[in-house]
Formats: C-alpha cells, structure tokens, sequence
C-alpha cells in the first residue's frame, strides 16, 4: 500500500513538472525581442460613410529580429481596404498587400540595427466599415488590434466625425481593454488605454450617432447577413407550410 502511495505522488510530481515544462516553453517560444512604445490611431468618418484610418506604430527592438512587418486587418465586416500606404520619416515606403483566410495583410521591410527604434505610418481606406440600421449607425472598430506577440505599452484612439454630426452623438464608449473615453469637441471622441495592452487583447472603440442625419447605403456585407437572415426565416416558413399541410390533408 505504501509502495502504491509514493509511486501516486511520483506520478502527479512528473505530470506537476511537465506542465510547467511545457508552459515555460511555450511562454519562451512566444516571446519576441521587441515592443511597441506606443499605437496611436485616428479615424477620419466621411459623408459617404468611409473611414480614413491612420495608425502611427512605434517599434522599440531590443535585439536581433526579422525585418518584416506586418498588419491584418479583418475583411468580414468591411466592403473592402484600399489606398494603402506605409511611411517611415514622413517618405512612402514599398509595401505589399494581400488577402487570406478573410484577412487583408500589409507588408513592409525595413533596415534594422538593434538596439534601436522604429516608427511607422499606415493609411488605408476602410469602405463600408459603419454598422447602418434605421435608428442608428456606429463606428465599430477594433482600432488597437489582438493578434500580436509583443505588448503595446501606451494606446490612444481618435474618433474625427463630420462637421454633419456635431452634438449630435447618443453614445460612445470603448470595449476589452479599460480606456478612458471623451469628447475632446462636438465632432471628436478620444479613447486613451489606461494601462499596457498585452497580446491577444485589443481596444475597440464605438461611437453611435441617428442614420437620418447622414443617409448612407448600409455596406454589402451588412446587407448580405440580412438576405442569410432570410434565408433562414422563408426555409422555416417552408417547413411550418409543409407540416401543417401534411397534417390537416391527413
């Protein structure tokens, strides 16, 4: 009986250490020799419903890494991304984009001597990126994104609407990571973090204002959920049509 005790206890011991093998491994294998001092985000609502983002990324690399960036952004809430650019010292830089398993990536090299810092620009046009009802419409954006290996140790997201809506915004608030949110003017909401943004978390920032003050087209992809909605509702239609049918004709 004893003999069976301590081969238990050398058994949950070997699991005990496994474990913190394979998590001090994994924790190993995903860290990166390098941070982002800060991301700044500014989004620039149009009147015919675009977003002109710009996001300011400063890198800080502490040892020897590739030299390739990259950026996704989500396509299944958006029409589309275009107008892409990259900037480093206010001069354009070759880039390169594509799209993958709904993702558009962006693409960019650049010389690397660490220790040492890097700060880039990215500017896009998101098209059909608002959520459109009839009562309202939002800016619903996932400006500080999740899917990164490194921390971002400060986080600031503007929301610029057009001079159309000033005073006339019903809500605005951020989700995830816990951020300060106000209105800086009539027409300008700020979301600033309130602590480090660790990997695989995010900011999203949402600004609601009337759908009759600006009349925009709701995006395609919006317009495609709802046929898929009724979709669903007419093949449910059919069945209840075919049931009733069968039963009252027997």
């Amino acid at each position: 009986m004893r003999n069976i005790s301590i081969r238990r206890i050398g058994f949950c011991l070997i699991v005990i250490l496994v474990t913190i093998l394979i998590t001090f491994t994994h924790a190993v294998a995903e860290e990166v020799p390098f941070y982002w001092d800060y991301i700044n985000v500014n989004i620039d609502v149009q009147t015919n419903g675009d977003m002109l983002v710009r996001e300011e990324q400063k890198y800080v690399f502490k040892s020897n890494y590739s030299n390739q960036r990259y950026r996704y952004i989500r396509l299944d809430k958006v029409d589309g991304i275009k107008d892409v650019t990259v900037q480093e010292n206010n001069q354009i830089i070759p880039s390169e984009t594509g799209i993958e398993n709904d993702k558009i990536w962006i693409r960019w090299q650049h010389p690397l001597k660490p220790p040492e810092a890097h700060t880039f620009v990215l500017k896009y046009r998101v098209v059909g990126g608002l959520h459109i009802n009839s009562d309202n419409t939002q800016i619903y954006w996932k400006a500080i994104f999740a899917d990164r290996k490194a921390p971002i140790q400060a986080a600031k997201v503007r929301v610029q609407l057009p001079e159309a809506l000033s005073g006339k915004v019903t809500s605005f608030t951020n989700f995830s990571t816990p951020a300060t949110a106000r209105q800086i003017n009539p027409t300008t909401f700020e979301f600033v973090a309130n602590q480090p943004i660790q990997p695989q978390q995010y900011l999203e920032a949402q600004v609601t204002f009337p759908s009759e003050i600006i009349k925009i087209n709701q995006p395609n992809w919006q317009q495609g959920n709802f046929w898929d909605n009724w979709q669903i509702i007419l093949a449910g239609i059919f069945v209840l049509v075919f049931f009733f049918k069968n039963n009252f004709s027997n």
